[in-house]
């Protein structure tokens, strides 16, 4: 099951690991990929391919028009969904916080706890 959809920003968070001088950076396995280049850019997913290659669902990230501290190389890129977290909060917004529109603060006392 996809964890994100077409619209959504993304963060690139490659595998960490200890290098031989024990700095914690991308996994040594993962260094030379071009996907490292993109380590902490955000963008946003613009496409979703669920077969993908050798059968790996990939995200295609867009990069343009996102304020980044890495450079990026180039300005799209796919990635697999291992490697991306969400870069914003994507939890539902409340419509009304007051008002005639909003919801019940709580449940409220259900029984009158006497005994029958």
């Amino acid at each position: 099951m996809a964890e994100f959809v077409v619209g959504d920003l993304v963060r690139v968070e490659m595998p960490k690991g200890i290098n031989k001088r024990g700095v914690v950076g991308i996994s040594v396995l993962y260094t030379t990929w071009p996907e490292a280049r993109f380590d902490g850019a955000v963008g946003e997913v613009v496409e979703f391919n669920p077969s993908g290659t050798h059968g790996i669902a990939l995200y295609l990230v867009d990069f343009r028009g996102q304020k980044n501290r890495v450079v990026v190389p180039w300005q799209a890129q796919w990635f697999r969904e291992e490697w991306l977290a969400a870069a914003a909060d994507r939890t539902p917004q409340p419509v009304a916080t007051e008002g005639a529109l909003v919801a019940a603060a709580g449940m409220g006392e259900t029984t009158t706890r006497e005994s029958t």
